[in-house]
């Protein structure tokens, strides 16, 4: 069955796509730049807390959410939809922000419930206005102004959500009634969406400062290691590798000062080495774990292994 007849059909889609794809080849330090900030991105979901109180109540989904956009505004990108890849972006700083706007006095899994439930509606400028009450914030905007630079941001994406004026029209964006690769608008979100992840790790940051700290996780627990809330040295690199140098600096003063973090630095890194008969039995329960969860395995069998 044919489909509907529009200017803009899959061919220029994929060729958009095609030549993004070839910019980028020619292009490693973009390509790096971009690559690092979609890792970075992932890996700090691991120090959202997972508690016992907190595990099943959608705190994270703000976070998870602002993932996939994170991911659905690169492949618009990719695909020459540059004004719907900066409206994704919008979605990605809005939600990263909320999130630690729910966590903001540590009642995350009360404060997210009429959000889930899609019985409010919470604007921007309130949700940021709140988390600048935080004591690292605080510290850490005198110094950089990020609250300035958040909401200059978002505001440059607002102007696309909005399409304010001809320049923040899919046609104004790419030269163009139909997708085409431009190397303007291309450059354009490369330079936005770092900064974007990188805003929104720093208010993780500053929340969660425990963040900076390299932990031996696996050293200690092997592969049971803490649900969230945690880094190792790996996922710290990873994220701390996009930020500004100065900023990375005085975010791990912030970190190295406050007793809460040290303390549980210390009693993290005063328990023994998970011993080898430990990590061999951790091994053993996960391959058969995944064993028991292979496609095709009928679920009377994975129940009846499960109990």
């Amino acid at each position: 069955m044919k489909g509907p007849l529009i200017i803009n059909d899959r061919d220029k889609i994929e060729a958009a796509y095609a030549a993004s794809l070839q910019y980028l080849g020619e292009q490693i330090e973009l390509q790096e730049k971009i690559t690092d900030a979609l890792l970075a991105y992932h890996e700090i979901g691991s120090l959202i807390p997972q508690t016992a109180t907190n595990v099943l109540s959608g705190h994270y989904l703000p976070y998870s959410e602002s993932y996939l956009d994170l991911e659905s505004s690169l492949q618009l990108c990719m695909e020459g939809f540059y004004k719907y890849a900066f409206m994704a972006l919008r979605s990605v700083l809005e939600l990263g922000i909320l999130g630690v706007n729910f966590a903001a006095d540590d009642r995350e899994h009360e404060e997210v419930r009429p959000w889930l439930a899609s019985q409010t509606r919470i604007r921007f400028k309130k949700t940021l206005k709140r988390i600048e009450r935080l004591n690292n914030f605080e510290k850490f905007d005198d110094r950089f102004g990020l609250s300035k630079r958040i909401e200059t941001t978002y505001d440059s994406m607002c102007a696309f959500v909005h399409t304010r004026g001809y320049l923040h029209t899919s046609q104004g964006i790419a030269g163009s009634n139909y997708n085409r690769f431009s190397t303007k608008s291309f450059n354009r979100y490369c330079e936005v969406m770092p900064s974007v992840v990188s805003d929104v790790i720093i208010v993780l940051l500053l929340k969660y400062p425990i963040g900076l700290q390299s932990l031996p996780l696996f050293e200690k627990f092997g592969l049971n290691g803490p649900a969230g809330g945690f880094l190792d040295s790996d996922e710290v690199e990873s994220i701390t590798a996009i930020l500004h140098p100065e900023e990375r600096n005085f975010l791990k003063q912030l970190s190295d000062n406050d007793p809460n973090v040290r303390s549980i630095k210390e009693q993290i890194e005063s328990m023994p080495d998970i011993s080898e008969e430990e990590l061999k039995r951790q091994s053993n329960e996960l391959y058969m774990e995944m064993k028991i969860s292979e496609p095709g395995m009928k679920n009377r069998d994975r129940d009846k292994s499960l109990n």
